[in-house]
């Protein structure tokens, strides 16, 4: 039930999950011509054939980010044009027409600027957005579609993990693997999130918050955090796997590492061998759902690994206070990461 004030939530109480809002934007694409204006309308379900591409060969792709309360009382998006440049990499890869970097940030202003009445008071969430681009014409063939919706839509949502920056617990996946080289690993493709269900779903049965993948060539490379990229610290280096196409190029990792850097931190993009994260001081974990989420322990086969004692680690801190105090403009956005909506 809605009040005059706005949604009848609980902030204080809510979690990462989908909760219905206002309005949504939709756009329309014919093979081999551009895209038509797109609109804003009423949050509706969509009319698709069964024999459209995206459900039959998984032609599509998404791209999430948020918008959120700041100190000084704006609404805010964090680096939207990394995730519409992501996203035009991803339709590239996918053979998906390409949606105008101006485009995709008016759609994703617009969708926030309908539903500002779903974002949380400052601290107690955000407005997750969720551009989505498929094919949505029919085609019986293993080919690109002949049509194509774009479209964005969002949600309310609290913390990725319970308990915020609280240390979570992971588990490392020896038996599944998330991509492999040449394959749709480095873009965000919907085909490659319903692989990581069941390993995620039992690693969460198991008593762990998400399950760490190890690259699929020579099984011993830390690669993701089920959805969120890995970083790890030791003797003050900070370490995170390199983006060789098989990993997700966060805006956040993105983010950490330049922020890092102008701290003075030596932060390195290579090969991160599982037995060096073990043996790690620190370990945390990054993406637009989870922003910095501390790493408490990592089990690996009979080997469990503890960092901290419980605590978040220093770095780690530090990092995590630097990023969100930019995102909520607690302190000077001296790199124009924030961009107002309104």
């Amino acid at each position: 039930m809605l009040d005059n004030d706005g949604p009848a939530i609980d902030w204080d109480s809510m979690i990462f999950s989908y909760q219905k809002t206002d309005r949504m934007y939709i756009a329309n694409c014919e093979a081999g011509e551009g895209w038509s204006p797109g609109v804003m309308q009423d949050f509706q379900n969509l009319s698709i054939s069964p024999a459209a591409g995206v459900l039959n060969y998984g032609q599509g792709l998404f791209e999430g980010l948020k918008a959120q309360r700041t100190e000084d009382g704006s609404i805010v998006l964090f680096r939207p044009e990394r995730n519409a440049k992501r996203m035009q990499s991803g339709a590239r890869r996918l053979g998906i027409p390409v949606v105008p970097e101006e485009m995709f940030l008016n759609a994703v202003r617009q969708t926030v600027l309908e539903n500002t009445r779903w974002i949380p008071p400052m601290g107690k969430g955000a407005l997750y957005i969720r551009p989505l681009l498929m094919g949505s014409g029919a085609i019986l063939g293993v080919a690109p579609a002949p049509e194509y919706k774009f479209l964005v839509y969002v949600s309310p949502v609290g913390p990725y993990f319970k308990g915020g920056l609280k240390p979570i617990s992971l588990k490392v996946s020896d038996k599944f693997h998330r991509a492999a080289p040449g394959g749709s690993g480095g873009v965000k493709a919907i085909g490659n999130y319903a692989p990581g269900m069941v390993p995620s779903k039992d690693a969460k049965a198991q008593g762990f918050a998400e399950i760490i993948y190890l690259d699929a060539v020579h099984h011993r490379y830390v690669e993701e955090v089920g959805a969120a990229n890995f970083f790890c610290v030791n003797d003050g280096v900070i370490s995170t796997p390199e983006l060789t196409g098989t990993i997700l190029p966060g805006v956040t990792r993105a983010s950490v590492i330049e922020i890092a850097k102008d701290m003075g931190y030596d932060v390195r993009e290579e090969k991160v061998d599982v037995d060096y994260v073990l043996n790690a001081d620190e370990c945390f974990c990054a993406g637009t759902a989870a922003v910095i989420s501390s790493i408490g322990s990592i089990q690996h086969g009979d080997r469990v690994a503890n960092f901290g004692d419980g605590e978040v680690g220093p770095i780690t801190r530090i990092l995590y206070d630097e990023l969100t105090g930019i995102q909520q403009r607690k302190i000077p956005d001296e790199r124009g990461w924030t961009v107002s909506v309104e």
